[in-house]
């Protein structure tokens, strides 16, 4: 039988057993890792590990009192929902270690704006030597065709430019997430997660442009146009191809050529030929300066194996379909992004969905931490799960409790997935289903 194969078959502890408290105990002890010599706030602050370590515990003594009081059937803490406490209270850490520069993105924009109000230069015209003091003096990288948005926004008052960003970003952050498929009891958590809440604090124009992506399977022709900003995200319109919708594929591409036809008069073709080189040299100033890379995977690794590595991202997103596609889609981009920062990991929400909640909760974890290069190993559950079924959710026992409810500290509804997609079991989950709980 070609059920035989299935990797789910390995046997395991259980998830609401001992293998879950094995996964808390696995996050514990990456927080207290990565965060040594981290302070809250930055600076002359005190020690991140004991702050959380003891938010952590706080939260852990609530959760157990409310567990004895409101659920009589099971009145001890579940390991799941001691990953979550763990998580959610270095989410909160990491957040007031966010102190330094707040809206530097968002002054990056402003400042590219202005020049170009101005008839200055707006784009990078040497490499870079150095990182700047003032973060806002970061090159601005974005095509000519958004000069004139910003250069209206830049006309305004300062802080009504910055009240107007947030408020839309937030605004529009909310409505992808609620798209996705998130209650809007979870909301108040996922705002506090570091990639959102770094996001908004900084205001990069990725939370956004979340709501062009959670829109792809209506509005196709925003996975085109969300390439405007970051150019490498536009990898997610090759879901259009798999899924044969080539009106909305040539819509979006319209849409792009259109914007930058009739912003032309406005910024002049050598604006083009301007932004090309600047791209050239913030390459060559990747070089001279590493922190401009973030955390992305090209600083660590070689460019052969950084291109086999998102090659393999795309492959294995393309091979299924539907919005599971789309899913793997936003993750690969990921993979294939040059420079990353915290904020990037926006587009793998729905891939982090997709997870039971024990291995969505540790995800979310490894997250909630400050950003590094050990972020990638929530990139690396994420792509595991693509090839082992029981770690993502299913309607047919796995991820589902007495009589039906979610696991706990599951975010969705147990008997959907991503953009309300219903999840189909796979042969192992329907065995899983078939097995007599413990």
């Amino acid at each position: 039988m070609a059920r035989r194969g299935c990797l789910d078959r390995l046997r395991v502890p259980s998830l609401d057993g001992a293998g879950g408290w094995i996964l808390a105990g696995l996050l514990a002890a990456y927080l207290l890792m990565t965060t040594q010599g981290r302070t809250v706030p930055l600076g002359p602050g005190v020690d991140y590990w004991p702050a959380w370590g003891a938010t952590a515990a706080a939260g852990l003594l609530a959760a157990s009192l409310l567990a004895w009081r409101l659920r009589p059937a099971r009145r001890w803490l579940r390991p799941v929902e001691a990953a979550a406490t763990l998580a959610i209270a270095a989410m909160v850490m990491t957040d007031l270690t966010m102190t330094y520069q707040p809206l530097r993105d968002l002054g990056i924009y402003l400042k590219a704006g202005a020049h170009f109000v101005a008839g200055t230069p707006v784009y990078l015209q040497t490499p870079m030597t150095a990182r700047p003091t003032d973060l806002t003096d970061y090159p601005f990288l974005y095509p000519p065709m958004t000069l004139p948005p910003f250069g209206l926004l830049s006309m305004l008052p300062t802080p009504v430019a910055q009240a107007i960003w947030v408020g839309c970003s937030l605004a529009l952050g909310i409505a992808a997430l609620r798209v996705f498929g998130l209650p809007w009891r979870w909301l108040v958590f996922v705002a506090a997660w570091p990639p959102l809440f770094q996001g908004l604090w900084v205001g990069n124009v990725a939370v956004p442009a979340l709501a062009l992506f959670a829109l792809g399977p209506w509005l196709g022709e925003g996975l085109v146009a969300g390439a405007i900003f970051k150019s490498y995200t536009g990898l997610v319109a090759l879901w259009l191809v798999r899924e044969r919708r080539w009106r909305q594929l040539a819509a979006g591409v319209a849409v792009v050529v259109v914007l930058a036809v009739i912003t032309l008069p406005l910024t002049g073709i050598g604006s083009w030929g301007a932004w090309i080189e600047a791209l050239r040299l913030y390459q060559t100033s990747q070089v001279n300066v590493p922190v401009l890379y973030g955390f992305g995977l090209l600083k660590f690794v070689p460019l052969p194996v950084f291109v086999a590595l998102a090659v393999a991202a795309l492959a294995a997103a393309l091979r299924v379909s539907g919005r599971e596609s789309l899913a793997r889609l936003g993750t690969a981009t990921i993979v294939a992004s040059p420079s990353l920062w915290g904020h990037g990991l926006l587009v793998a929400v729905p891939s982090l969905l997709s997870l039971r909640a024990p291995w969505l909760w540790l995800a979310i974890g490894v997250t909630s931490a400050p950003d590094g290069l050990q972020w990638w190993w929530a990139i690396g559950l994420v792509a595991a799960s693509w090839f082992v079924p029981k770690m993502r959710r299913s309607p047919a026992g796995v991820g589902v409790g007495e009589g039906g409810e979610g696991e706990p500290a599951e975010p969705l509804d147990p008997r959907a997935g991503p953009w309300g997609e219903r999840v189909e079991p796979t042969p192992c989950a329907e065995d899983e289903a078939r097995r007599p709980s413990s």
